[in-house]
């Protein structure tokens, strides 16, 4: 949304956050062909440096980054031969292979710097194997179809006691649901009421591809059962091509990648990789209409505000109303950023919210991070 204001361009930008599926995998080849997971289709087995990569990016877009776990090869006790349809190899799951000095290191770094990574909830193996045999996916079928309840929760709890496992202690809450296979619209019955109950208070997926038993409220975003849905669309590259080069139209607020995309097969060079994708997207935020956010929590007060609310001149000031988001939306903390194009030198004003800060990646462009008064619907912003 953008706003003619005298000689200068007000924006209220659509945000850009980084969402990563497929991490935690240890080894990394699609063992789709012998009735074991996908993986992420990648040509050695992971190491640290692809979880320093990560913060690496994270540090260069200071943004908490999402990372969608799939937790099986973490399991440090096979507790996964006790879930139904959680790997192939059923009753008979041994992950000894995975089990190592790796997994403490790797947790340590995690905890070190969670500052820059979020932990997300994607799955434990990723697929759901039905008699012996890989169907897609663990939690939903190919149809958006969502697995019994009982299983499901079955899912969600060794989730967590893997999580637990490995000195993990912060619950997830967001949910990215593998093969982008999910649902929603049918309330108490849905996917996001039991999500709910677990903590997630936000989903990030690719709406044309889920079961909608009722339309979303938005095109972009909708919510139910106090859950929070955005629209990722569909990744810009294909989940298993390694050390890609950036490219993405910035059509949704969310970014997906996969972890391939952003490591080199010799993890030494994981950092070129990185930083092209850094580059690219902070050019892509200097623009007017855009934004980088800093988590996920973020990403939804931005998207939801640049959609719903309105820019209006007043006199020689310029008005932002926020009567158009509505009260039933959760998390209804209301923090976003606008953007001035033009306006180089003068101080800035607001009545009904408070400036937080502000920064320029631009010399013409200043962007404001804008803290409403608690129940305040209209923001009327001014020069001194």
């Amino acid at each position: 949304m953008q706003l003619a204001w005298k000689s200068h361009v007000v924006s209220i930008p659509q945000p850009i956050f980084l969402v990563i599926e497929d991490v935690g995998w240890w080894q990394g080849e699609d063992g789709s062909a012998v009735n074991q997971p996908y993986r992420n289709g990648f040509l050695r087995r992971h190491c640290l440096e692809d979880y320093q990569a990560l913060v690496l990016l994270a540090e260069k877009l200071q943004m908490r980054l999402a990372l969608g776990m799939v937790l099986g090869e973490w399991d440090r006790t096979n507790l996964l031969r006790n879930i139904p349809g959680a790997t192939w190899m059923g009753t008979s799951w041994d992950n000894r292979i995975n089990q190592g000095p790796w997994l403490d290191e790797t947790v340590q770094y995690l905890r070190d710097n969670k500052k820059y990574l979020e932990i997300a909830l994607h799955g434990l193996c990723h697929e759901f194997w039905q008699d012996g045999r890989m169907t897609r996916s663990e939690f939903h079928d190919s149809n958006g179809m969502m697995r019994p309840e009982k299983i499901v929760r079955s899912h969600l709890e060794a989730f967590g006691t893997i999580r637990q496992q490995n000195n993990l202690t912060e619950v997830p809450r967001l949910f990215i649901p593998p093969a982008l296979n999910h649902s929603f619209g049918n309330t108490r019955h849905s996917m996001q009421a039991l999500l709910h109950e677990y903590g997630i208070r936000y989903v990030v997926t690719d709406f044309s591809r889920a079961r909608q038993y009722s339309p979303p409220l938005y095109e972009k975003f909708t919510w139910e059962c106090g859950v929070a849905l955005l629209e990722r669309g569909q990744a810009p590259v294909s989940w298993s091509e390694p050390a890609t080069l950036p490219v993405w139209d910035c059509a949704n607020p969310i970014l997906p990648l996969h972890w391939a995309n952003l490591l080199h097969p010799d993890p030494g060079r994981n950092v070129e990789i990185v930083n092209r994708w850094a580059d690219y997207l902070l050019a892509a935020a200097g623009q007017p209409d855009r934004v980088l956010v800093k988590d996920i929590r973020a990403c939804w007060q931005q998207a939801t505000t640049s959609h719903l609310a309105a820019l209006r001149t007043e006199g020689d000031d310029f008005v932002i109303d926020l009567h158009g988001l509505p009260e039933s939306m959760p998390l209804d903390c209301r923090s976003f950023s606008i953007k001035i194009k033009g306006i180089p030198s003068a101080r800035i004003h607001c009545r009904g919210a408070r400036i937080t800060s502000s920064m320029r990646n631009r010399p013409d462009v200043q962007t404001l991070f804008l803290l409403p008064e608690t129940g305040e619907k209209r923001i009327l912003v001014y020069i001194d």
